[in-house]
Formats: C-alpha cells, sequence, structure tokens
C-alpha cells in the first residue's frame, strides 16, 4: 500500500516487536513494555517533518492510546495532552464517544495515538470531533491496521496515519488477522 498520507514503517524493530506482540500468550507487562518500544519508534517518524512554528497536541484514545504515551511525551515533552474516550461497541462494531478533554483553543496539529485501526471507525470519530474542533492537521499513529481500515482515509486532506504494520483481513468480530487481539484488554490483563 503506497499512498501519499501513510505511511507504513520498515523499521526492523518495530517489525520485531510486532511479531511479538502476535503471541497471545504475552504477559500485561511485556504488551505495555513492547507497545512502548514501537511507539518509541514511531515517535520519530511522526514528529521527523513537525513545523516549530505551529502549535502541537498530543491525542490519546482512551484507554489503550495510553500506552504510547510515554514514548510520545519524552519526544514533545511541552506538548499538552488531550484525551478522547471511543470505543467501538461490540454488536454493531460503531465507535460510541464518552470522554471528551478538548479544550476550547484548538492546536494547529493533533497528534492521535491509538494502537489498532481494524475497520476506521474509531479512527473515523476521533478525526470528526478533531476536525469540529478546529485541528488543521492531524496525525494518526497507530502500531497496527488494517487494509480496509486505511482505505477509508487515502488521500482525506489533512490527516496523515503512522503505522507500524497491516494487516490485510478482518475476521467477523471486526479485529484485523492475524492481528494482536484487543490490545485494550491484553494492556490491563483483562480477560474476554
Amino acid at each position: 500500500m503506497t499512498v501519499a498520507n501513510i505511511t507504513i514503517s520498515s523499521h526492523p524493530v518495530v517489525m520485531q516487536q510486532i511479531e511479538l506482540l502476535r503471541d497471545r500468550t504475552l504477559s500485561p507487562s511485556a504488551v505495555r513494555a513492547s507497545i512502548d518500544e514501537i511507539a518509541r519508534c514511531l515517535a520519530y517518524e511522526t514528529t521527523r517533518d513537525l513545523s516549530p512554528s505551529k502549535s502541537v497536541s498530543i491525542v490519546p484514545v482512551l484507554r489503550s492510546g495510553m500506552s504510547m504515551m510515554s514514548a510520545y511525551s519524552t519526544v514533545l515533552p511541552d506538548v499538552p495532552i488531550f484525551h478522547i474516550g471511543i470505543f467501538r461497541e461490540k454488536a454493531s462494531l460503531q465507535p460510541i464517544e464518552y470522554y471528551n478533554k478538548l479544550p476550547k483553543q484548538c492546536t494547529d496539529v493533533a497528534i492521535v495515538l491509538d494502537p489498532v485501526v481494524a475497520t476506521g471507525g474509531t479512527a473515523n470519530a476521533v478525526i470528526a470531533t478533531l476536525k469540529e474542533w478546529g485541528a488543521k492537521e492531524i496525525i494518526f499513529v497507530s502500531v497496527l491496521a488494517g487494509t480496509q481500515g486505511l482505505k477509508r482515509f487515502e488521500n482525506m486532506p489533512g490527516v496523515h496515519f503512522v503505522v507500524g504494520a497491516v494487516d490485510a483481513k478482518l475476521d467477523a468480530s471486526g479485529y484485523l488477522v492475524p492481528g494482536i487481539g484487543d490490545i485494550g484488554d491484553r494492556l490491563y490483563g483483562v480477560s474476554a
């Protein structure tokens, strides 16, 4: 997949860590460490072309986006962090927003952190919220994305995706195949 507004990492550490994450027997601490390592690599890719004249914010999507915060707050230590809570309803796969802590004052660039983009529904809802807020540029960062989800955003003005890897298939429940499972549950040791 080669699209102007989608960057797929080719970093060997990212590839190795994603393969590690595919092991569903990893402990929650190992899952968190792996996500953090990937996020560190993606943080440098994400910020490579940021203009110092633009205001920037980091927007983790609760709850799994918090797992990428350490890496991004290290690379951008004084950038404000605003939270959005959206989950994908299990039956309909539709995104449901339950928390929004965006201030009145918008930043020029919003860097969104969400480890997985499968169908793209949640990503679309976050992007719509940020555009309504007034963000001129949105950089959406994910560890793993699906081809179907990314197709929704090909050549979308003002939106750029930075992803660790892409899986081509979705299962009947809307999870990526082979995927990395319900990363929110895996990060925090919740049994489904």
